[in-house]
């Protein structure tokens, strides 16, 4: 992860309830790096990372060259139950396959000061483009 900076940023409509944020990981390293799987968000005070949208599965890692990004779409609300407030969101990328510890999970600047979650939230597996990324949490 150290090769990595990390961004989130609403994907609403101005002054509209924040459902949608848009993760960005951009390679701040001088070498090519890959991102791989899907990022395990964690919204607030929630007691687990959001949980992946397998619909958006994808087992090629991204490739990063210096300065490119990947993106991650975040759906904060599903409409379910269990609703509570957002002041903060870390990012972790856990170990793929398991072989390495996974490295500690990184706060990310938050583009508001608050916003509501429910249990309906999900994540989806990093792709190489936003519309990749956002299409399926939009249209859920």
């Amino acid at each position: 992860m150290a090769d990595l900076t990390f961004t989130v940023t609403t994907y609403d409509a101005a002054g509209a309830d924040v459902r949608h944020l848009m993760l960005v990981a951009t390679n701040s390293s001088a070498k090519k790096c890959d991102v791989a799987n899907y990022p395990e968000v964690t919204l607030g005070a929630a007691e687990r990372p959001a949980p992946v949208k397998e619909s958006t599965r994808d087992d090629e890692a991204v490739t990063l060259a210096p300065g490119e990004k990947a993106y991650a779409g975040v759906l904060a609300t599903g409409g379910h139950m269990d609703t509570y407030s957002v002041k903060s969101m870390t990012v972790g990328l856990g170990s793929p396959g398991g072989e390495t510890e996974p490295e500690a999970p990184v706060k990310v600047k938050m583009p508001v000061t608050s916003f509501e979650a429910d249990d309906g939230q999900r994540v989806t597996y990093w792709a190489g483009t936003e519309g990749l990324a956002m299409r399926p949490v939009t249209q859920s």
